[in-house]
């Protein structure tokens, strides 16, 4: 109990001092606005890539370049921003909220409200210690609120993004260093895979959380990934033989302990099991001066050391509903995914970000003995600057799908209780930018089959989402 109040009064003072640190001091620009966030890192392409954005400030992922009295509710009072930024330090903090409300369907009709503060401070080695290309990054997340999907629909895919681990605890630690102009790149520390892999900026435009962050069936299939909020310790290698393509790796410690609310992130322990991740990606027309339209295809997959129990069998391949024993037990699981997105549309020139992009990601899982959602998939449209005038909202459609094993589905029957087949879920929402720091998006979701198993009536979803960049 000690360790326990040691624990959160450490990880306390650390949040507030972020905090104390980001209020008098925000972020910097060099002369006429065209620079690069230390926390960030020059990518060399038309856009920063997701990698580059901190998950905290993924809302204003287009804002990087501009002076930080303009993307910022602080503005840059007698540019402390400007001043700490030169001698290698960048605090920030953002604020996100999802107000969301079921008028009809589900199990019965609420709203629900949640938060999240994401507090940053990044370290740039290169300007404190001479090292080049390397940098420390801290990071720490406040979340208060409740579920709609839990407390009021009961469905599997979370109609609020930013629910999920509601407390205060510590977020990202880590180590990183920028080699041969980002040819080479690794991270160490406490980082989540979901940060880096199974990612897409556009996939930020949603607040249902089967898009954002991240394709969400391999958390379903595999305990203690981790994703923002929840970090643990890894190390990721990429590497880039030329700006087009990159591979990377990533090592996790994959226990789900960790993540546990109680912990606050502080919980620094190496118990395992190990978690491997792989990707590699074409990234289409991303160099500056491309006159084609951008896009990317990806391509991954994964490994977990772990065990499993059966979702139907028992020890001597009989259903273990029927038979009254233990669950089968499996050892490993693995899966795969596919990720493309292709400007199809723009308006002006080359280099212009107004347009139409449609996406997909198909996730499999292909032991449907063990993965409880073998096969999911999401996409959908998204268009910057559809109205005249406003060049910079988004509008943005999607679907996320997942189908339940079979397995699952047997299980399900023998003991008698709800079947889960599949859930669909539908989005449309228009992310208004009112300033540069402050973006209010209404959402509009549709919810078919919640749960999966047809005893729950489809739900209307109306609410919205707002950012602020403090």
């Amino acid at each position: 109990m000690i360790l326990n109040m040691s624990r959160r009064l450490n990880l306390f003072l650390v949040l507030i001092f972020l905090m104390l640190l980001s209020a008098v001091t925000p972020n910097r620009s060099h002369a006429g606005g065209d620079e690069i966030d230390p926390y960030t890192g020059p990518s060399g392409l038309l856009e920063y890539l997701w990698w580059d954005i901190v998950p905290s400030h993924r809302k204003f992922k287009d804002d990087l370049n501009l002076p930080r009295k303009e993307r910022h509710l602080t503005g840059n009072p007698d540019e402390y921003r400007t001043k700490l930024t030169e001698i290698g330090i960048t605090p920030s903090v953002t604020y996100v909220t999802d107000t969301v409300g079921n008028p009809f369907g589900g199990v019965r009709q609420g709203v629900a409200y949640c938060d999240n503060i994401g507090l940053n401070i990044d370290f740039d080695l290169q300007k404190l210690a001479g090292m080049p290309g390397a940098k420390i990054n801290m990071s720490g997340s406040w979340r208060n609120g409740t579920s709609l999907s839990n407390d009021y629909i009961d469905n599997a895919f979370n109609v609020q993004q930013v629910f999920g681990g509601q407390t205060y605890k510590l977020v990202d630690l880590y180590f990183q260093q920028s080699l041969w102009e980002d040819r080479f790149n690794y991270r160490l520390g406490r980082i989540a895979m979901g940060d880096e892999f199974l990612s897409s900026p556009l996939y930020w435009n949603y607040v249902n959380n089967g898009f954002d962050g991240n394709p969400v069936a391999i958390f379903k299939n595999v305990p203690g990934v981790s994703a923002y909020p929840n970090t643990t310790w890894g190390a990721r290698v990429r590497v880039r033989p030329v700006k087009e393509i990159y591979v990377m790796a990533g090592f996790f410690n994959n226990d789900p302990e960790v993540s546990e609310p109680e912990n606050h992130g502080v919980d620094f322990s190496l118990k395992g099991p190990l978690f491997v991740i792989a990707e590699t990606g074409y990234l289409r027309n991303r160099e500056k001066g491309a006159s084609g339209m951008p896009g990317n295809f990806k391509l991954g997959a994964y490994y977990h050391d772990g065990d499993y129990d059966d979702l139907y069998r028992d020890s001597s391949g009989n259903s273990y509903a029927l038979s009254g024993s233990a669950p089968q037990t499996h050892h490993g699981n693995w899966g795969f995914y596919i990720l493309l997105d292709q400007m199809i549309y723009r308006e002006g020139g080359a280099g212009g970000q107004q347009g139409l992009t449609p996406f997909i990601s198909l996730l499999f899982a292909p032991d449907k003995d063990i993965n409880q959602m073998p096969f999911f998939m999401n996409g959908g449209l998204v268009y910057q600057g559809m109205i005249p005038g406003r060049d910079r909202d988004i509008t943005s459609f999607g679907f996320v799908y997942g189908g339940f094993s079979d397995d699952l589905e047997r299980h399900q029957e023998d003991a008698d209780v709800g079947v889960q087949r599949y859930e669909l879920v539908l989005e449309l929402n228009y992310n208004i930018e009112i300033t540069r720091w402050l973006h209010f998006i209404p959402d509009v979701q549709y919810v078919m089959n919640p749960g999966g198993t047809g005893d729950i009536s489809d739900a209307l979803v109306l609410g919205f989402q707002l950012a602020i960049n403090l």
